[in-house]
């Protein structure tokens, strides 16, 4: 199994403490615990506080549900490892206990009450792996459908579950008071690189199967060292000139070059070269462009979708860069900077690091 993706969030620290009175508190204040909506997720909140009595939260962490029962296991493994190594990252005590959401979509023609009963081994697999760690899991929710029900007390909720609220209240609030904002919805920062349609689309699609066709031919022909050499002095040319004519006129390429720069990118020694770009804001929108230009049947191309996660990481935009970054992996699950560069934003790396490694690596390279 692939690992799911872990992204663990910093828990706001308000001037005034934000007061749980109970789970529909808890239900109100998760939008604001993660900076993207956590659907089809689960939320891990660490409260600094023993069994039974009030206390802080502190870091949460968001995942993704495992697709498969079979993969129940090691995701809860996951999950439990990658929380507990940010802790250690940073230097930081654990928490005396820690809050389990698992949200989720009923399947088609599936019950909410029933998306319950199907997740409760998932449930058990997370409740083992904090154990493990020696983290009690003080309460644990599933919520599907606007509807939420306790995992480890079923019996101190009705069987149809309890409300969502629908309002916002006074732990929403006190959150908002405090300077914490809403996490985004995924499907509306998608938006932002969402594929081209209609005659673009049909002349992107055009471009890339040429592109490809040309680059195939060459490849039979040609030794791949020699190729890749040649590929990576065009491209890194036709890149510089591309963001010089966008920071200069705001033009961005047309169908012909936009082809060669995505199929250009696949090289690792460009890709580099592009990660270390200095002007982020040109570099931004031209890897907004070549991600929107990866239509059918050319939606497998990652390194445009990673640059733009990148450039929108630099910009402090997490929530595109995480969107950015997920949609890459599952463009290409084998595309590893995608991998790498999710698990360092899921990380908190600090940006300022990951920036250093890339300039160091392309001034090795003679970039």
């Amino acid at each position: 199994m692939s690992k799911p993706p872990v992204s663990p969030e910093p828990a706001p620290t308000p001037a005034q403490p934000v007061l749980l009175r109970g789970v529909a508190d808890l239900v109100e204040v998760l939008p604001f615990l993660c900076d993207v909506e956590p659907f089809n997720s689960l939320v891990v909140a660490g409260l600094y506080a023993a069994p039974g009595t009030d206390g802080r939260l502190g870091t949460s962490a968001r995942v993704d549900l495992p697709a498969s029962s079979r993969d129940f296991g090691d995701a809860a493994r996951d999950i439990a490892d990658e929380y507990v190594h940010v802790h250690r990252r940073r230097g930081e005590g654990l928490p005396q206990q820690v809050v389990l959401c698992l949200c989720a979509r009923p399947a088609t023609g599936e019950e909410p009450q029933e998306t319950m009963r199907r997740l409760q081994p998932l449930a058990d697999a997370y409740r083992a792996a904090f154990h493990g760690h020696g983290l009690p899991v003080g309460g644990m929710l599933c919520i599907a459908s606007g509807r939420y029900w306790s995992c480890n007390r079923p019996d101190s909720m009705p069987p149809e579950g309890a409300e969502v609220p629908g309002r916002p209240g006074p732990v929403t609030a006190a959150a908002v008071a405090n300077g914490a904002q809403r996490a985004a919805d995924p499907a509306v920062v998608a938006r932002a690189f969402a594929p081209v349609t209609g005659r673009a689309a049909r002349r992107a699609a055009n471009a890339l199967t040429r592109a490809v066709t040309v680059l195939n031919n060459r490849a039979a022909r040609t030794p791949f060292p020699v190729l890749a050499g040649q590929l990576h002095l065009q491209t890194r040319t036709l890149i510089e000139a591309s963001l010089a004519r966008t920071a200069r006129t705001g033009k961005l390429p047309g169908p012909r070059d936009t082809a060669s720069l995505i199929t250009g990118l696949k090289d690792r020694r460009t890709r580099d070269f592009a990660l270390a770009c200095e002007d982020h804001r040109a570099a931004h929108r031209l890897w907004q462009h070549l991600a929107r230009h990866c239509v059918a049947p050319h939606e497998d191309f990652a390194p445009p979708l990673t640059l733009y996660g990148w450039t929108s990481w630099l910009r402090g935009d997490t929530p595109t860069a995480r969107v950015a970054f997920t949609a890459a992996i599952c463009a290409d699950p084998t595309y590893r900077m995608a991998s790498y560069l999710h698990t360092a934003l899921a990380q908190q790396v600090p940006v300022e690091e990951a920036v250093a490694i890339f300039r160091q690596a392309a001034a090795e390279a003679g970039y």
